[in-house]
């Protein structure tokens, strides 16, 4: 019997960067999701490249990475602009 390749973590490594991104800013629940998805994400592709032929995702796991990186960067982006802005005067 012939098993399909495993891609479940990969998955969710991509749902849990799409959360980040997307329903994450509300109270910064990506802070938890994005480090989860890059995790889960390297995880994945350590597997895949250890045995190819039982792990797949590949596109998934670099997905889940991305978003999850990508959500880390914005919000140090919007962390530097407010604190420029509250060490100018602007906001007080």
């Amino acid at each position: 019997m012939v098993q399909a390749p495993k891609q479940g973590i990969a998955i969710a490594s991509m749902i849990c960067g799409i959360f980040s991104m997307t329903i994450g800013w509300c109270c910064y629940l990506g802070t938890i999701s994005a480090p989860v998805a890059v995790a889960l994400g390297i995880y994945q592709l350590v597997q895949i490249k250890n045995r190819p032929d039982e792990n797949s995702g590949k596109p998934f796991a670099i997905v889940g990475i991305v978003t999850g990186a990508l959500y880390f960067v914005l919000i140090a982006i919007i962390i530097l602009l407010y604190g420029a802005a509250v060490l100018m005067g602007g906001m007080k």
